[in-house]
């Protein structure tokens, strides 16, 4: 074999074992770019979670019951099994439909309580006040209770839980 050949054959096999490293780097490398680009290519419609929060039968259609709402907990790469997320206050209607709001106060975020005797929702924080049905009543907060999106399936009350901001008179979702 002569010189040349012997260049040329070198060369061709230093182009290939470069593109097998090549190959082998970008199959390598795409679950690691996903693993990278995943927050980021999260859609909006995750902002909020649907949670199981107990049976029908045990809300009473006498005054709101107070829950507390567990979930996964993503945030960025991490996930966390059964994290408290927040609080929820849940009543059950008449006619057996399920109403719920955020138990956070629009104000500052404060957690509303519920008063049996003055039947209406209060933030202990700075007193503003809101009816049964979330509206507001007094106080300084911007707007009424967030009402929180809910359903019923096989008798299992879910409710999807989403923050609002605060101090701003319109509803907008945090993420």
């Amino acid at each position: 074999m002569s010189e040349e050949q012997a260049q040329t054959r070198r060369s061709f096999l230093s182009l290939l074992s470069g593109l097998g490293a090549s190959l082998v780097g970008v199959v390598l490398g795409i679950p690691g770019i996903r693993y990278l680009t995943d927050p980021l290519m999260r859609t909006s419609e995750e902002k909020g979670r649907w949670v199981t929060i107990g049976e029908l039968t045990s809300l009473p259609k006498t005054h709101p019951l107070e829950v507390p709402v567990v979930g996964e907990q993503v945030d960025a790469w991490t996930r966390s099994p059964e994290v408290r997320l927040g609080t929820a206050w849940v009543r059950r209607q008449q006619d057996g439909t399920v109403k719920a709001w955020n138990a956070e106060c629009p104000h500052l975020g404060c957690k509303v309580g519920y008063d049996r005797k003055a039947r209406q929702f209060e933030c202990p924080c700075h007193e503003s006040s809101f009816s049964t049905e979330g509206e507001r009543l007094g106080g300084p907060a911007p707007r009424s209770l967030d009402p929180l999106q809910t359903r019923v399936n096989d008798g299992l009350v879910e409710i999807r839980f989403v923050r609002f901001r605060a101090q701003i008179p319109e509803r907008q979702e945090v993420g």
